[in-house]
């Protein structure tokens, strides 16, 4: 290890862990700092012009923002341009507060009468950074008050965070149909008071005291459980965390979420009390927002005569610090402006009705839908919105033709209700599959074609198994066109020219390459497919492994002078993550030390997972549709495919205990059974471990023998950093939040802290939209990066954020000593060895708050 992270607890400040931070910038980036600007381009900076003329030819947005202004409490930063500071060696803010958010996608419907696949929930995540005042000076994170988890302390000084959304300041009604719609939470066969679909949703999940994890009794009885939506009903415009940890759409604070994190219960098929970890440690959060994607004057016409234009995606989410007592605005010492920081947090809406409300789904044998489509429009609805309608009824139409249910049994399309004309409450997905998103791990049963009961697949695979393997809608290249044919691709600008589906639910770019569609919530967004990031923030190398470098060579060509388009999504999520993945069992994740294959040659790969190089770049690294006769995927050749079979390799969840020919575990006073947990590597050496009395051996289980969600979506199942790019440049391991993710493992970025224990993500953004970001996609998160960064680039941090930096861009805290080289070079000398000594020499506590003993 070339040195360690440099940390420093000021044992004055007042807090918990109130603690010191070194380098709390990072981008591979190398900058020399220059010592001159233009005047010209200095004067026009300083006024608030746009940095590319891409952005001077769009003046919208800028007028959005001066209506936005009385939005937020104490005011959203206005964004005509990046502030350059007049001295970009030094932090521009006395304060930088990080705003992330925990998904890459969201996408949700926002009409609840009929049926959804995944509820609204938006969290907002954010690090408080108290900046550097010296060049010996150290930053430092700022935490809690240890009586008050809402209170930000600095010495004696004591704040909080509000936040909220620019012209977004509520949901049900205009915008969502949700807490108004009546569902029967508790089976008694009425409707109660709090009864409905958003008490519905989370009835899984519970407590026995608090968010922390904490268990009085220790057992699992459910009498001693307090599930949400029955004991702990969800306030109306809230999250799901309900009173305990108050989190409105608007006029609410962050709350810090400390040593543990926050943390929820669900029951597995095969172990009580599964701990779900919505948070990590040391986060200020307000939890799963139900943020819709219309702003308030959207909103202000009648619901029914929304345009799918009206959908803004990227939604503007602005926390401010205020004084704790007062609730006053701080105010900069340097702009004398109220501290507010304005992010994105990103909500959109699938494109079901394009091949749902018309015969390209339905063809003729599906009729329904034709009438529930004519009774909206009857009413006066857009075309837009009735065709939302006829798409619930179409999809479950299907469903019950398939799968032999019988949601529509009861369907009246002569009745004139509003609400729904199903005879029955709304189908939430989730009441009968698998699904890890939402902490669902167990499903139920159904009858196959062989008359044999078998387990109710995990939602997300059979969503994606049956649009994959029918509705393929490969481009010119192979790659299929599903991903934005079905997931949300809406802009910031609601154009919805060269959207990636047309209206009859073909692909727009058959003949040409999915790429090319005008952004959306990825493609033509994120720096993976951003053509313009090393013009605008990134402009080094990309430090990436073999496989890293057969995408770059062979699709991407960003970053090698090619002119490229970027990555496609089933290049990241692919069954090769999973196989990468399973082979890990790292003692240093940033250092890459233990056991892994990702940094081997692509030859070496290919032999470890069981397949040649060729099928090792045609089925996995970049997988392709292998159309029939019938025009449709093929199972078995698709590598597209292989991502949801049933029959391909899901990683290992843990070592459990055995006893003769099955697994150890007992039941509780309920009846549920639990196993017998010995550790949650389940790589480790076996033989190591000690065995409880009366076991007669251990093994390693998959996931799916755990969870009827398998691996999906959980840290085995989804992309890590680490797949493409090299150490250090990677994700910590995991830990704190198992069973999402596990010790010796990668974690997912969105769980992954590096240096001094800030998020991977305060400092590149969260997943689908790391920066630099294309401003035409995204002005949300293309605008947010600039406030921190001294310069006014795009992303990711500068050092200089937080620190005052040399003539070099690197902290005047890097010494000329062996403790801060990197590959036999001083850091302080060049800015791109001080990036990767820092990434190196992060904590690797799996999710863990770093104390003075991990310095």
């Amino acid at each position: 290890m070339p040195g360690t992270v440099l940390l420093k607890f000021d044992k004055n400040a007042g807090a918990v862990h109130q603690k010191s931070i070194w380098y709390a910038a990072t981008g591979h980036q190398g900058v020399n700092m220059k010592k001159a600007l233009s005047a010209a381009v200095l004067a026009a900076l300083a006024v608030g012009a746009c940095t590319t003329q891409e952005e001077v030819a769009k003046q919208e947005p800028a007028k959005k923002e001066t209506k936005h202004a009385v939005a937020a409490s104490v005011g959203a930063k206005m964004y005509g341009g990046p502030e350059v500071a007049a001295d970009t060696s030094k932090p521009k803010n006395d304060y930088n507060i990080t705003v992330n958010y925990e998904l890459g996608m969201h996408c949700t419907g926002f009409d609840f009468t009929y049926c959804c696949v995944l509820p609204p929930y938006n969290s907002v995540q954010s690090q408080v950074i108290k900046t550097a005042t010296g060049k010996k000076k150290y930053p430092e994170l700022l935490e809690a008050d240890e009586e008050d988890a809402g209170v930000v302390v600095d010495g004696k000084k004591r704040f909080k965070l509000s936040y909220g959304f620019v012209n977004n300041t509520y949901s049900e009604g205009n915008k969502l149909k949700y807490w108004d719609v009546p569902y029967d939470v508790n089976g008694d066969g009425k409707y109660g008071k709090d009864e409905s679909v958003a008490n519905a949703y989370f009835t899984h999940l519970y407590v026995y005291k608090d968010l922390k994890g904490t268990n009085p009794t220790g057992g699992s009885a459910d009498k001693d459980k307090k599930f949400v939506g029955l004991q702990i009903p969800v306030p109306r415009d809230n999250g799901p965390a309900g009173a305990a940890v108050p989190s409105p759409i608007s006029g609410g604070h962050l709350h810090y979420t400390g040593e543990k994190g926050t943390i929820v219960y669900t029951k597995s098929p095969v172990l009580e009390n599964v701990p779900i970890v919505l948070t990590n440690p040391g986060i200020w959060d307000a939890l799963g927002l139900p943020l819709t994607p219309f702003t308030d004057r959207t909103a202000a016409k009648d619901l029914l005569t929304l345009v799918e234009s009206d959908i803004q995606p990227f939604q503007e989410n602005w926390v401010s610090l205020v004084d704790a007592d007062s609730g006053k605005p701080v105010i900069d010492s340097h702009s004398g402006k109220p501290i507010t920081f304005v992010g994105t947090n990103p909500i959109d809406i699938p494109n079901c009705s394009n091949c749902h409300a018309n015969e390209t789904a339905n063809g003729k044998k599906f009729k329904l839908y034709k009438q529930e489509r004519a009774f909206w429009k009857g009413l006066g609805a857009s075309d837009w919105i009735a065709d939302l309608k006829a798409t619930s009824v179409s999809i479950l139409e299907m469903h019950d033709d398939h799968s032999g249910t019988e949601f529509m049994k009861n369907y009246d399309p002569n009745s004139r209700s509003t609400m729904n004309r199903l005879g029955r409450d709304p189908v939430l997905c989730q009441k009968c599959h698998g699904d890890n998103v939402i902490g669902v791990l167990g499903a139920g049963t159904h009858k196959n074609k062989e008359g044999k009961e078998v387990t109710i697949p995990p939602l997300t695979q059979a969503i994606h198994t049956v649009h994959q393997t029918k509705v393929p809608l490969p481009d010119s290249h192979g790659r299929s066109g599903s991903c934005q044919g079905c997931h949300p691709a809406h802009r910031y600008d609601g154009g919805m020219e060269n959207y990636p589906i047309t209206i009859d639910g073909k692909n727009a770019y058959a003949d040409a390459d999915n790429r090319d569609a005008s952004g959306g919530c990825y493609v033509g967004r994120d720096v993976h497919s951003n053509p313009n990031k090393d013009k605008d923030g990134v402009e080094t190398d990309e430090h990436l492994n073999a496989i890293g470098s057969w995408l770059q060579t062979n699709v991407s060509k960003i970053g090698n002078n090619k002119g490229g388009k970027g990555l496609w999504c089933t290049n990241c999520h692919n069954q090769l993550s999973r196989e990468l993945y399973q082979r890990d069992n790292l003692k240093n994740a940033f250092m890459q030390t233990g056991n892994t294959i990702r940094n081997k040659s692509l030859d070496e790969i290919a032999k470890a997972i069981g397949v040649s190089k060729k099928e090792l770049a045609a089925k996995y690294m970049d997988p392709k549709v292998v159309l029939n006769a019938k025009g449709e995927d093929t199972p078995g050749k698709s590598g597209v495919l292989l991502t949801w079979s049933d029959k391909r390799m899901v990683p290992d969840i843990a070592v459990i205990a055995l006893k003769g020919k099955g697994p150890m575990g007992s039941k509780d006073v309920d009846g549920d059974f639990s196993v017998v947990p010995l550790s949650a590597n389940p790589a480790v050496d076996i033989a190591s471990l000690k065995l409880p009395k009366g076991a007669t051996g251990a093994t390693a289980v998959p996931y799916s023998a755990a969870t009827h969600g398998s691996d999906y979506w959980l840290s085995p199942g989804a992309p890590h950093c680490a797949d493409c790019h090299a150490a250090p440049f990677v994700e910590g391991q995991g830990g704190v939040a198992f069973p999402i993710n596990q010790p010796g493992k990668y974690s997912l970025m969105r769980y992954s802290k590096g240096h001094a224990g800030i998020a991977c993500q305060a400092c590149h953004q969260s997943i689908h939209g790391l920066y630099p970001v294309k401003n035409g996609a995204d002005t949300t998160t293309y605008k947010q990066a600039p406030q921190y960064n001294p310069d006014g680039t795009h992303g990711p941090f500068r050092c200089a954020a937080c620190h005052e930096v040399n003539e070099n861009g690197v902290p005047f805290l890097a010494k000329n000593d062996e403790d801060h080289k990197w590959k036999g070079r001083y850091i302080s000398e060049d800015y791109d060895s001080a990036v990767s000594w820092m990434h190196a020499t992060a904590p690797d506590l799996g999710g863990k708050i770093p104390d003075e003993d991990d310095d």
